[in-house]
Parts: C-alpha cells; structure tokens; sequence
C-alpha cells in the first residue's frame, strides 16, 4: 500500500480532509495526483464523495496537459510499473528466461505479457482491474503531460518465403490515448498477429514519415530518419512496433486466450495510411 495513502486513510487526518469544502480537496488530489499518482487512484476506495472528485482531478489534469503544448512526454513511470510488459514484451521475461534465451520472443504464448501483469497474479486484484469501468482504463498514457494524439502501428512478418511488412493508423479520440484504448489495441485481431506474434514495443515520441519507405524496405527500421520522424513535431506521436513469425506450437491455450480477449470489450477502428503518396524509389542507404 502507497505510503502516502496510509497516511491519509488515519481516521484523524481522514476526517480532517473530509470536512473541507470541495475545493480546497480538489486542490489537495490535484497535488497528490502530481506526486503520487497510485495513491490517488487508491483514495477512489475510501467513500462515494472521493471517488467521484478523484475523477474530477484526472479528468481535469488530462484536459489541461492535452490542451498545453508541454514538452514533457513519455509514458507515466506509474503506468510502466501497474503495467509493465505491456509496452514492451520483452520487460515480461524473468532473469532466468533472459539467460537462457538468444531472443525474447513470445514463441506463441501470445497471452504472456498479460497473464505476467503484477496484477494478475491475484484472482481479487485481477477480477477488479478486468471491470469495464475500472478507474486505470480513463488514465492517459501521458498523465500529467503533452497526450499521444497519433499511433502508427507497424506489423513486420519474417517467414522463410521472405518478408512483409504491414501498416494500419488507430484512429483516435480528440483527448488522446489513454491506458485502456491501449489495451484494447493489443487485445484487437488486427493490431498483432496473435499466436505468431513474437513481440511488440510502444515507441513513443517517433511516428511513421513515410508509407512509401516502409513498402520499399519491407521492414520496419526505428532508428532511420528516412523512415520515421523523431523531430518535436514528433512528441506527441507513438509507434506499436510488432512482430511476429510462424510457430511450431502454442504455448497458451484456447480458453486462456479467449479470457483476456473477452476482457476487451470496445472495437478499434484502425485505418490505412492516411498521410500523403510520395512515389518513393530507394536508390540507396541514407547517408547519417
């Protein structure tokens, strides 16, 4: 338990809070939000008056950081850890497995990264958070800071008959994306390539610059300012780098799989390329 929610659960300073008048405890969770994310969610437990003014502060703090051009962007350090293998699959690996593997592919346990969430390992904690109305779902990415308003998603294949690539755009709500239309992103059939998916990665601050390039590689490069912008007009953009390969066997079982499916209630809309045409010829390595 957050240290700094046991500190306001004692019924001393509870009921000191609870006398206050609505804005000055909305000025209280606004700073509380800022240094203790987790202990804030964790206050929307104590009573129906906190909980909905712990849905207040979110609310307004993502309103505000989505209309700001701040430059601070990135995933919030809160989110990494509650959810940690969901941005980047290799994170769910043990040391063990580290070491004994040359490549941290899912082998077609496609469930893997999900099963292993910190909250997962309990059947209470896990039935909470898998609720449709579960808090974590309306926290942005970014709390706190500028939004991701823009998800590229790039699907590379490698096969012995050669290699694709493919591309789709999420099509996104004006206040960017939040925590759970990601994870409805990942549970999406289109988005990965289920039980041949091997890994996936959330790069953020980098989106695609040309279709065109991609096509003409026929892989996916993250660093090569060719292909993907990295600029500040970048910072708000994110790409879902996945990967995936045929598979001998399936680690996960059908019932598995359909559980956390079926978690995912909301249907994606993921578009094609929606940026312009340039006709490109590769007629060699860019020159860094």
């Amino acid at each position: 338990m957050s240290t700094r929610y046991y500190y306001l659960q004692t019924p001393l300073k509870m009921t000191y809070l609870m006398n206050l008048p609505n804005e000055v405890l909305i000025t209280i969770l606004e700073l509380l939000a800022t240094a203790d994310l987790q202990s804030l969610i964790l206050l929307q437990l104590t009573n129906r008056r906190l909980r909905v003014l712990v849905r207040d502060v979110i609310y307004n703090i993502q309103k505000v950081s989505s209309a700001s051009r701040s430059s601070q962007y990135g995933i919030h350090p809160f989110l990494k850890t509650k959810f940690k293998g969901l941005f980047n699959t290799a994170d769910c690996f043990t040391a063990m497995e580290r070491s004994r593997r040359a490549y941290l592919s899912l082998e077609g346990d496609y469930t893997l990264p999900f099963r292993r969430l910190p909250w997962a390992q309990d059947e209470e904690q896990l039935q909470a958070h898998l609720r449709p109305e579960a808090s974590w779902r309306d926290i942005s990415l970014t709390f706190g800071r500028a939004p991701i308003t823009h998800l590229d998603i790039v699907k590379s294949f490698s096969a012995p008959e050669g290699d694709s690539v493919d591309y789709y755009q999420l099509e996104m709500p004006p206040s960017g994306m939040t925590m759970g239309l990601f994870y409805d992103v990942l549970l999406c059939d289109t988005a990965t390539y289920r039980r041949e998916t091997g890994s996936w990665e959330l790069i953020v601050g980098t989106r695609l610059r040309s279709y065109d390039v991609l096509s003409e590689y026929e892989c996916f490069i993250p660093g090569d300012r060719v292909l993907v912008d990295q600029s500040k007009e970048a910072r708000q953009a994110a790409v879902l780098y996945v990967r995936g390969a045929p598979v001998s066997r399936n680690i996960a079982s059908e019932t598995e799989e359909n559980n956390w499916i079926s978690s995912s209630q909301n249907k994606q809309r993921l578009l094609p390329w929606q940026g312009p045409v340039q006709n490109f010829i590769f007629t060699g390595y860019y020159d860094y």
